[in-house]
């Protein structure tokens, strides 16, 4: 009975043991990954005076919102959350509908160099969007779909090419054709995840008289929702963060929140009148206020959608 007793206090020992190991390292990697946010949170409250004093750690001796007013003000908070809204939702949508259409193809059909073809989409992951950026600002900045433009120029007289630059069309048009902000990974993601899925939906489809349109719209993008959502937070929250291609297509009349951070710096000192040398402790305290409402909208998207967003990257495969 003894030995029974002292085996079983044994595994209880163990397993509580284990647990505890584990909790630990989980609440070491937590804070580790939570610790700029609560920087960013305690500094934001602070005056400027107590940035940079030793006796407080976390907790603020005053606390203070005039760091967010500030920030509000000189970030033109709300033109910026509506540019980025519309950027990082409307390429989302577009890049799902476009990448999923085309990893369709390269999953399910056969034809020349099709396999040529996905490595060179697979290569444009390794290109940085500044090393193109030159080329697709002229595009954008001279359009003429097909050179349809400069046709109709040559017979009417009118212009040969139209500025997209400071209008939306520049992000949507090559999210709408499949050659956005990392479109090749997002191609990747749906071609893996279409060729998991059994042909016999499409062959009970093609029974029923269904086409590859119809089969793809109605029966494999449905079906597809786990990669939709993966790609969909993707595409937005890279849009949401890129600053190269957002500061030469927006033009000098609009920003979002890329753009309003890297000059809040220097805003501060004009609309707020902060001397940048003369009180550097109050643009800290403003810049990681500014930095918090910036990735407000990220973390309370990623509240509302982190149960589906993990469930969508166990389905996808990605490691």
């Amino acid at each position: 009975m003894s030995a029974m007793l002292a085996t079983y206090w044994n595994k209880r020992l163990r397993g509580s043991s284990v647990a505890f190991l584990r909790a630990a390292v989980l609440i070491v990697l937590a804070y580790q990954l939570l610790y700029p946010l609560l920087y960013m949170l305690s500094m934001s409250l602070r005056r400027p005076e107590e940035a940079m004093d030793p006796s407080v750690i976390w907790i603020p001796k005053t606390l203070t919102l005039s760091n967010f007013v500030d920030a509000l003000r000189v970030m033109d908070f709300w033109d910026a959350l509506a540019n980025s809204l519309y950027i990082g939702i409307g390429c989302g949508l577009l890049d799902v509908m476009s990448c999923a259409f085309v990893a369709y193809g390269f999953a399910r059909f056969r034809f020349p160099f099709a396999k040529t073809l996905f490595a060179l989409v697979i290569l444009t992951l390794m290109v940085p969007v500044q090393t193109i950026i030159l080329p697709l600002y002229a595009d954008m900045k001279y359009f003429d779909a097909f050179g349809l433009l400069g046709l109709f120029s040559a017979m009417t007289g009118g212009p040969d090419s139209i500025s997209l630059v400071g209008n939306y069309s520049a992000f949507y048009l090559p999210s709408l054709f499949a050659m956005g902000l990392r479109s090749g990974l997002y191609i990747f993601i749906f071609r893996q995840f279409f060729s998991t899925m059994p042909r016999e939906l499409e062959d009970a489809a093609y029974v029923d008289g269904y086409g590859p349109f119809k089969t793809f719209f109605f029966i494999m993008l449905p079906n597809a929702k786990n990669a939709m959502i993966t790609v969909f937070l993707f595409s937005f929250v890279w849009h949401w963060n890129e600053y190269y291609l957002s500061n030469l297509m927006l033009g000098n009349g609009k920003k979002n929140f890329a753009i309003a951070l890297s000059s809040l710096r220097v805003d501060l000192e004009s609309v707020v009148n902060v001397q940048t040398i003369s009180d550097p402790l109050a643009v800290v305290t403003r810049i990681q206020a500014g930095a918090l409402l910036a990735i407000v909208p990220l973390v309370l998207l990623y509240l509302v959608t982190q149960r589906f967003f993990t469930d969508s990257i166990e389905n996808v495969g990605i490691k």
